[in-house]
């Protein structure tokens, strides 16, 4: 069964995507130790090639499922570039006291047992992705949250 990481809330027609080129075209090979999923964030190198995010600067979510045939084809990977939205996600960490109303941030999350870029509980110095709008408890264990950034 495919699992789905990451779904709009918000009709997509009202957020503009980008395909970002890759860093490393490895990451969208399905097969390898540690690819590229939906709901993962990127952002761009000093070079303006995508790599995972570390949560200090700009980053976009990836909107394609692993392993498709023209991520792997051109290497570039389809992101929500400019448009605030409403989403579910499984790549998340929930320790730190996440509750309703609760800044964002990018960083590095286990999931699957894979290190993955997610949101996370903002903590100290870092960029404010968006807010809990619902927790993984009431939501089939994804957390919701509303992007702020354009």
């Amino acid at each position: 069964m495919v699992v789905e990481n990451f779904r709009l809330v918000t009709p997509v027609e009202l957020v503009y995507r980008r395909d970002l080129p890759l860093a490393v075209r490895d990451l969208a090979n399905p097969n390898g130790s540690n690819p590229l999923l939906d709901g993962e964030w990127l952002q761009y190198n000093t070079t303006k090639q995508a790599i995972r995010s570390g949560g200090l600067t700009l980053s976009w979510v990836v909107f394609g499922e692993r392993g498709r045939s023209d991520v792997q084809a051109i290497g570039k990977v389809p992101v929500l570039y400019i448009g605030k939205y409403e989403a579910d996600t499984l790549i998340f960490d929930s320790a730190g006291g996440l509750a309703h109303g609760s800044p964002l941030m990018v960083a590095d999350v286990t999931y699957d047992l894979l290190t993955k870029s997610g949101l996370k509980l903002q903590a100290g110095p870092s960029l404010t992705i968006g807010y809990v709008t619902r927790m993984p408890s009431i939501n089939g264990q994804k957390l919701r949250f509303f992007n702020t950034l354009t």
